[in-house]
């Protein structure tokens, strides 16, 4: 049985997640000098919320694909091309502007996400969740713009917008190794 490409990147997303919650966990103890203890809390937290916001990011990818196409397939057809199978063109301006709202609006909205979901998995209130993104979305998304640039431009120019998800979720597992240190 074949999964949908939404939920195979979903769950490829949650598993490279929860690998990232435990290596930091081990960096964690490592780090602090004390024996390693998986916390299996933290991990049904952190893998939780991969399996909410994945498929959004998912969709966002996704959109932002089809209302900037990467790659223009405007090979017009003449008696001298027909045999030939040109490869599409980088769309540059699709491109960039597809890097500069994935990087401002969905960094920040993906940024917020993650701390809503953690600290409603956390069982906190909302006036608290308010605090913590007051305390944390400007470190975050500043961290955020030392990766993600790098990862955006490298999915938005080579790699097939169904595994996009993954490539990020790779490189996440830096980000995931980060968040989770922070996220205490």
């Amino acid at each position: 049985m074949a999964f949908p490409p939404i939920a195979r990147a979903t769950l490829q997303a949650a598993l490279i997640n929860a690998g990232s919650n435990i290596l930091a966990q081990a960096i964690g103890a490592y780090r602090d000098e004390r024996p390693f203890e998986l916390d299996s809390q933290a991990l049904f937290q952190f893998t939780t919320c991969a399996f909410i916001l994945s498929p959004l990011t998912f969709l966002w990818l996704e959109g932002l694909e089809s209302k900037f196409p990467g790659h223009d397939d405007s090979s017009a057809s003449s008696p001298k091309t027909e045999k030939v199978k040109q490869k599409p063109t980088l769309n540059v301006t699709n491109t960039v502007i597809k890097i500069v709202i994935d990087q401002i609006v969905g960094g920040a909205w993906n940024t917020a996400a993650f701390i809503m979901a953690m600290g409603f998995l956390r069982g906190q209130d909302w006036d608290t969740i308010l605090q913590q993104i007051q305390k944390d979305f400007w470190p975050i998304m500043v961290a955020g713009f030392k990766l993600w640039p790098f990862v955006s431009v490298l999915n938005f120019t080579v790699v097939p917008t169904d595994k996009r998800l993954l490539v990020g979720s790779l490189f996440g597992v830096l980000w995931a190794v980060y968040l989770s240190l922070m996220s205490g």
